[in-house]
């Protein structure tokens, strides 16, 4: 058995790309089949859209946003104040059911607990809202309690 020479241990110092090169082409004709089924599916969705859109009217005319504002002992809804817990929920379940659009608008006083201001949003979303948007206090403006301007 011969000991290998120095000649037949040559170091291979150049990087083989080809298998690079291989991957790339592939990955391009891949994306080059899928892109016109791609746009295809998004064109279909689009015309889904565009065939379930509203009448002219429902678009001009949207409806009155649901505000909820709650200060120590003062919860109202739309500007009304609430006698009590109980008459917020009904008139909360009064106003939410014939809206389509179920978004609420929540302003909170900054001297409530965060455990109160938790619990009415709960109750909120469990009586109609998909969505809640949490708004900074204004004490000033008219909703809150305030003179307004």
């Amino acid at each position: 058995m011969s000991h290998p020479t120095a000649k037949d241990q040559e170091e291979l110092s150049e990087v083989n790309v080809i298998p690079l090169a291989d991957l790339s082409l592939v990955l391009l004709i891949i994306l080059m089949v899928l892109s016109p089924m791609v746009t295809q599916a998004l064109i279909q969705i689009q015309a889904g859209k565009a065939a379930a859109a509203q009448t002219q009217e429902e678009i001009t005319q949207p409806e009155t946003p649901v505000i909820v504002s709650f200060a120590p002992g003062v919860l109202k809804l739309n500007g009304i104040a609430m006698g009590s817990d109980l008459e917020f929920v009904k008139r909360l379940d009064a106003v939410m059911a014939n809206r389509k659009d179920r978004s609420v608008i929540l302003t909170a006083s900054p001297l409530l607990t965060h455990g109160k201001v938790v619990h009415l949003m709960d109750v909120v979303k469990r009586h109609g809202a998909e969505s809640l948007v949490m708004l900074k206090w204004d004490g000033g403006a008219s909703a809150n309690g305030g003179t307004g301007s």
